[in-house]
């Protein structure tokens, strides 16, 4: 595969130290000036100053700067105008504004960390122990920057443009393509596109080790600044299977805590699903629907607005 891994991206906040410091406080790393990540990809998270919060950069990783010319290619065959040079290939969205960027890097993925010991029926492997979650000194940092979703008024464009352009993959849709989850790796999305009044920014997910840093880390945070960051979850969604719980940062953005995702090694022999019921496809256990503040956040407005001035 051409397309490897989610390398990172850049965000715009009005205040970036307050941003900043809420990486800082969950366990992140700083990689440079306003970059924030997990040790081994500090810098996955850039901040920028912006009128309003908003989604300026997604850079993926590539096998060869042969994929590079391949992207040229589908492209030009589109229309769309690029910048290709200095080991990387850069594409503004011609719908959102949005920058890709596209550049070699090695294949890999994070390293393992020490499994927690369980008691199942049949396979007891904690004996003599407590669980672990309960005495650690701090929850777990998160892993690393899984994927990101966003809101447009043109979603099935937006997808063609990401999977025809810049070689996504499609793992599963809904109602037709107005929902679409693509990847750019094995993990079982990378971006998902979704419909909005404007271009925005929906939420980004920071992958945890397993169930219990997930639960930990949000409660821990929950309990710190209060159910006002509280946006959904605990659950487990049927799209991507992976557990989730979704809150929010100082800048207003939602994030997602998130463990156990669909992993397609396999592209061919992954079946694509297309009739997933809107309003029966949100978690398997945990709240049932999700909720509005999903679509309609409370600053949508400002969102809105600042797209308006700046157009």
């Amino acid at each position: 595969m051409a397309l490897h891994r989610l390398v990172g991206m850049e965000i715009a906040v009005p205040d970036p130290n307050e941003l900043a410091a809420f990486y800082d406080e969950i366990g992140f790393t700083q990689g440079g000036e306003r970059a924030w990540g997990a040790p081994e990809q500090p810098d996955q998270i850039q901040i920028v100053e912006g009128p309003y919060r908003t989604l300026r950069r997604v850079t993926v990783a590539c096998e060869s700067e042969e994929d590079l010319a391949d992207t040229g290619i589908r492209l030009d065959g589109m229309g769309i105008k690029y910048q290709n040079g200095g080991g990387r290939l850069s594409v503004v969205d011609p719908i959102n504004e949005w920058e890709f960027v596209i550049e070699p890097a090695e294949v890999k993925d994070i390293t393992e960390q020490p499994k927690r010991l369980l008691n199942r029926p049949g396979e007891r492997t904690r004996i003599g122990a407590r669980a672990e979650v309960i005495v650690e000194d701090r929850p777990r940092p998160p892993r690393r920057l899984g994927h990101v979703v966003v809101g447009t008024p043109k979603p099935i464009e937006t997808t063609r443009f990401i999977t025809e352009g810049l070689g996504f993959r499609i793992s599963d849709q809904i109602g037709g393509g107005l929902a679409t989850f693509t990847r750019c790796s094995p993990d079982h999305h990378n971006l998902l596109v979704a419909p909005g009044h404007v271009p925005y920014l929906n939420h980004y997910a920071l992958e945890h080790d397993d169930f219990d840093a997930v639960m930990r880390a949000a409660t821990v945070y929950l309990r710190t600044h209060g159910n006002e960051r509280q946006i959904a979850g605990p659950g487990r969604h049927q799209i991507g299977g992976n557990t989730f719980w979704y809150l929010r940062d100082p800048a207003g953005n939602f994030f997602e805590y998130f463990a156990d995702m669909d992993y397609i090694v396999d592209d061919d022999a992954w079946e694509i699903g297309t009739d997933w019921n809107p309003t029966d496809s949100w978690s398997v256990w945990g709240e049932k629907d999700q909720p509005e503040v999903f679509f309609s956040p409370v600053d949508t407005q400002s969102i809105i607005d600042g797209w308006n001035k700046a157009h």
